[in-house]
This record gives structure tokens, sequence and C-alpha cells, in this order.
């Protein structure tokens, strides 16, 4: 059940602190925020651009890696590649049958 006097006691807080509120207060209060939530949007930018940074090297040593193993082995590159082609294309076939 509402309890009626608490409702009208929070109410009449409410009013009251509305009341005391000065516009002035409530403007630095928004500036404050926007230079909170510009600073925020910096930091998660540069984080970003840092992680970035960072898979795209992983990735580049991951592809010269890849070329170098390829080069090493390129015997078995051929065969592994002449191998995978022949079974998607029997399951290509099949498929159509």
């Amino acid at each position: 059940m509402v309890n009626l006097g608490k409702a009208e006691r929070k109410a009449a807080k409410f009013v009251k602190d509305v009341k005391d509120l000065d516009i002035d207060d409530v403007y630095d209060e928004l500036d404050g925020l926007r230079a909170y939530v510009n600073d925020l949007s910096r930091s998660v930018g540069k984080s970003a651009k840092s992680g970035y940074k960072q898979a795209r090297h992983v990735a580049s040593d991951a592809a010269q890696e890849a070329e170098e193993a390829i080069r090493n082995n390129l015997a078995a590159s051929l065969i592994l590649a002449a191998g995978l082609g022949v079974i998607v294309g029997y399951l290509i076939g099949r498929s159509s049958d």
C-alpha cells in the first residue's frame, strides 16, 4: 500500500530543493559535465587508436610469418593447395548432382 504521508514529504522536499536551485549552479555543473565527457571521449579515442595500431602490427607480423613459412615449404604449400582444391571441387560437384 502507498504511504501518502511519505510521498507528500518527498514531494515537499523535491519542491524545496528545486526552489533552492540556482540556475548558475546548474550551468556550472553542465560545463563540468561537458568537460568530463570531452576528456573521456579523447581518452577513448586514444585507446582505440593505440589498440588499432597494435592489432595492425600483430596482423602484419602474422602475415610475414605465414609468407615466410610458405616460401620455406613451397612444395608442401603447393600440395596442400592442390589437395584443398580437389576436395572443394569434389564437394561442389557432389552437391550439384
